[in-house]
């Protein structure tokens, strides 16, 4: 798990004000609580005094109160208050540690940093949008699966598991094509741009376009472990933003943005994107939590297809990332400047 980065601790909506909200990200526990101004706020969930969950306490306006012996916190994590102090003058308090917090395409991110990188340099990842301008629907879907996050990753950038996982939906196994996709670098990740491709034959893809039209597609991997992807065809767009987000050693969720310019008025097209958006990833669920499975008995996996190129770059990004964090001169990015990899699916 990397430290260092944006990840997404819920939806918006689930942050209610005077309602803390545990969540855990990279195996930090972690309270949202929403000020009377409406923005969220991070602290870690627990008490500096005994360590109780500091989300089993209560808020009280723009701060939190602990449960066990009334410590209250303001919402930058200061300690404002000890009921048992018997003294007028206050010792130094401990605080409580506060996350960076942005609201964005409907998530809530937390930055998750450290010594090396305490503060964020960007911003979350957005969902693509048209260049137009013009406007967009959205869908948001979240699937827990008991994974570790290399695994979770591995599924985003592996195109050969589509027509097995997927079948119908994206691809149909009895219609494989050769693929031959060109990727070049990113700073922290890659991208394949693809013009004038064949939709495959699909309910998904005619929803998009009917007839099936030409489309130009942009696919876009960052780390930590973000999948960004753009379909065009003609003044038609769609994207897509699926995040493998770690909770803890074990554990990742599953969250997709999708977002889409056409058919405005056909409201309930959004309850159906979301069924067919959770259908799809409960798939990848049932999938890994198999992988999973296996590696209880022996851990050692095979890449040696140039479609397992994209999992051994995610490795390599990873070190790499770290690298210079660690200060080392001059760390080599794994991911060629330009190069094309082939695939049947």
């Amino acid at each position: 798990m990397l430290e260092g980065f944006w990840y997404i601790a819920t939806a918006s909506r689930h942050i209610r004000a005077g309602h803390p909200t545990e969540v855990t990200l990279l195996n930090q526990p972690i309270v949202l609580l929403r000020d009377r101004s409406h923005a969220v706020h991070a602290l870690e969930d627990r008490c500096a005094h005994r360590g109780v969950p500091l989300s089993a306490g209560w808020q009280e306006g723009d701060s939190i109160r602990c449960r066990y012996h009334g410590w209250r916190y303001a919402l930058s994590g200061t300690c404002l208050e000890v009921p048992a102090l018997a003294h007028a003058a206050n010792p130094k308090l401990p605080c409580v540690r506060s996350f960076p917090v942005q609201e964005q395409d409907g998530w809530v991110w937390v930055y998750m940093g450290n010594d090396r990188c305490p503060l964020a340099t960007s911003l979350p990842p957005k969902l693509p949008v048209p260049s137009d301008g013009s406007r967009m629907l959205s869908a948001r879907v979240s699937v827990p699966v008991k994974v570790s996050i290399d695994l979770a990753v591995d599924s985003l950038v592996d195109p050969a598991h589509v027509p097995f996982v997927h079948n119908r939906f994206f691809r149909q196994r009895h219609v494989a094509r050769m693929k031959e996709k060109e990727f070049t670098r990113l700073p922290l990740g890659f991208r394949t741009v693809s013009e004038n491709i064949r939709l495959p034959d699909t309910f998904i893809f005619r929803a998009l376009t009917p007839d099936l039209g030409r489309a130009r597609t942009t696919v876009d991997f960052l780390l930590p472990g973000i999948h960004l992807e753009t379909l065009e065809v003609g003044k038609r767009f769609g994207s897509v933003m699926l995040i493998a987000t770690p909770l803890t050693t074990e554990t990742t969720r599953l969250d997709i943005t999708i977002g889409w310019n056409f058919l405005q008025w056909a409201v309930p097209l959004v309850w159906l994107v979301r069924l067919v958006a959770k259908t799809t990833l409960s798939q990848d669920r049932e999938i890994l939590e198999l992988q999973e499975q296996g590696h209880r008995h022996k851990t050692t996996m095979s890449f040696s297809l140039e479609s397992d190129t994209m999992a051994v770059w995610y490795r390599q990004l990873q070190k790499y990332h770290l690298d210079q964090l660690a200060g080392f001169p001059n760390p080599t990015h794994p991911v060629p400047e330009k190069t094309t990899l082939r695939w049947t699916t």
